[in-house]
């Protein structure tokens, strides 16, 4: 019966944690921006990525911090 639960446990995590990478902001270089600008940028693009669904490109919130003048340093979603 344990093993059942550990298990149960663990699946249910990984269900609740998939859709999470889709809307992740890249990992970027903000050095001489204001971290206000920052989250309003990730913000921005996020919601841009959320608008396509599952229609938009992988790397949808990485492209669209490159165009706002960010140097990526880790791509994501």
């Amino acid at each position: 019966m344990r093993q059942i639960s550990i298990l149960l446990t663990a699946l249910f995590l990984s269900a609740c944690s998939e859709g999470y990478g889709r809307y992740e902001p890249p990992v970027v270089d903000s050095y001489g921006r204001k971290p206000e600008q920052l989250a309003k940028d990730q913000h921005e693009c996020i919601e841009a990525k959320r608008a396509h669904g599952f229609v938009g490109d992988a790397r949808m919130i990485t492209d669209c911090m490159e165009q706002r003048g960010y140097t990526i340093l880790t791509p994501k979603g």
